[in-house]
Order: structure tokens, then sequence, then C-alpha cells
């Protein structure tokens, strides 16, 4: 039986999508603008092809914060500085925070059962932070280290050693949970943790992977690690 368990945060246990939305629309709103559901999916896409550069080490964290509003606000057509909306964003996006359906129900559950439980993000700290103090994640992480804090982004396996340390536990005494196969997994690969797949949206296979499709799932399968 594993003892502890270190999460993912956003599209693991918190509703990123919802978040990035409202956040997204209260920026434009503020500015005349109102986004429809296109154009708040055409930013999901710009942005998460930014983040793939920042796990690939392509950009840093600093460039893709603005970067991806550049190229928005050029498929938009409006003469914003990207710079301000970025800041704006950022300051909004830190005001919505949400949990999945169904994640602090287990989130309480795996407390019952005496798991020790963590967090580590690429999210930015202060966002981070401001978010998980809205839900009180205290009451359930013993820590949520942003990559900002441990000086190195998902997949370096740097940033799971660090929480292991902090923990003071060993590799195989723990398991990793996220939704990412870049930096969530590939992560837990290098660092040589045990990892679980959070897909609920996606029906996917991967070879050598486990796959929890929902947080019943995902509690049956930490139950069965060793």
């Amino acid at each position: 039986m594993k003892k502890a368990i270190l999460f993912d945060l956003d599209g693991t246990i918190l509703d990123f999508k919802k978040s990035e939305e409202i956040a997204l629309k209260k920026v434009f709103l503020k500015r005349k603008v109102l986004l429809d559901e296109e154009k708040v999916f055409l930013y999901t896409r710009i942005n998460r092809k930014f983040w793939n550069m920042l796990a690939e080490g392509k950009m840093s964290k600093e460039k893709v914060v603005v970067a991806r509003f550049k190229e928005f606000l050029k498929e938009l057509n409006v003469p914003f500085d990207p710079r301000e909306i970025a800041i704006d964003y950022l300051e909004a996006l830190s005001e919505e925070a949400y949990f999945l359906p169904g994640a602090e129900e287990f989130l309480e559950e795996m407390k019952e059962k005496g798991y020790r439980m963590a967090a580590v993000t690429n999210g930015i700290r202060f966002v981070q932070e401001n978010r998980s103090r809205k839900l009180n994640l205290d009451r359930f992480f013993e820590f949520v280290l942003t990559s900002e804090e441990a000086g190195f982004e998902k997949p370096d396996p740097r940033i799971f050693w660090l929480a292991l340390e902090r923990m003071n536990l060993k590799k195989c005494e723990i398991v990793y949970v996220g939704d990412d196969l870049k930096s969530d997994l590939e992560g837990a690969r290098n660092a040589g943790i045990d990892f679980i797949l959070f897909s609920p949206e996606i029906n996917i296979i991967v070879e050598n992977c486990h796959v929890a499709r929902n947080f019943e799932e995902l509690k049956d399968i930490i139950e069965t690690l060793r």
C-alpha cells in the first residue's frame, strides 16, 4: 500500500476549464469584447500550444504568459496590449477556484483512509496559492509545490524529488496522479515514481500506465498499488 499521493492540480483536482473561461470572459468584457464559445476554444487551443512549449523547454513561463495573448489578440484582430491582458487575466484567474465534480469528496475519503497528500504544479505561483487558499486545500495537502518555488518545471524529475524530500518518503512509497501525458506522465517516469493518468473526458489507453476515468476508479487503482 502506498503511503502518500502526489497530485497535479489543474485538470486533476481543480476545474481549470471553468476557471479559465470565467476569467477570460471577465477580462475581455471589461474591454467591451464578448467572447463566445468558439473564441474561448480558440484561446484554449493557443494556450495549450504554448504550455506544451514550456513543458518541452522551448519557452520560459514568463514568455508563455504573454505570447499566448499576443497570438490570441492577433486572431481576434483587436488592438489591446498583450502584457496588460496577461496581467489582468492572471489576476482574474487567481480569483476563480473550483473543484472538479467529486474531487473534494475523494480527497476527504483519502484523508480519512490515512493517505498523506501534496500537490505539484506548473501553474503561476501567486495564482495557484490564491486558488489553494480559496478552497482551503491545506485541509488535505501538506503543501502545494509550484515550479517557480522548486526552480524546475514538470516534466523535470527534480520537482518530484523535491516533493519526496519534503515528505521524507521513498519513491516506492508514493504515487503521482495527473492529467497530462507530457508534463505529468513523462515527469513521473523521469522521476521513477508510479503514475496514474486521470482522464475523465478522453477514453485513452496508454501502454504500461494506469488510467482512471473518474474518482471511483482512481480510488480503486490507488488501493491496489503496492
